[in-house]
């Protein structure tokens, strides 16, 4: 029998990442595949849903950029928990918290990460996010060394 090692993760935790900003959303990405998540990317609204509506349900995570080209993220948010009740957000831009308002980002109840990121705030936010929201947050369990 191969012995346990908690340093290995087993991904269970997908990751949509939604940003029209290529470098921003592959940064992103790699940060959170290297830290064990299953990560997938959007480059915008129209992708985010239909990769959302593909993945029927086994998205427990959409990091989205609230000001993108085809669309405005804090409607995407809106959209995406209409349609997939209980779906976990977390919301990220890099313009300042008075172009936030305007979003309507006071009023939303999702964490916020401010761009540009330490690989550790994308993370913490990340685990903030899978936290809230409704039932139990889903786990990262670790897988055994070969």
């Amino acid at each position: 029998m191969t012995p346990f090692d908690p340093s290995i993760p087993l991904v269970t935790v997908s990751v949509l990442v939604v940003d029209d900003r290529s470098l921003a959303r592959r940064l992103a990405s790699r940060i959170l595949s290297e830290e064990g998540y299953r990560v997938l990317e959007a480059d915008g609204a129209d992708e985010a849903l239909e990769v959302l509506a593909q993945a029927r349900g086994r998205i427990d995570l959409v990091v989205l950029d609230v000001v993108l080209n085809d669309g405005d993220g804090v409607a995407l948010g809106h959209t995406i928990r209409e349609q997939w009740p209980g779906r976990r957000l977390l919301y990220m831009s890099a313009f300042p918290a008075e172009v936030m308002v305007h979003y309507g980002m006071q009023t939303l109840d999702a964490p916020f990460l401010a761009k540009p990121f330490t690989r550790s705030e994308l993370v913490a936010k990340v685990e903030e996010a899978l936290k809230r929201g409704e039932g139990a947050a889903p786990e990262r369990r670790r897988r055994a060394r070969s």
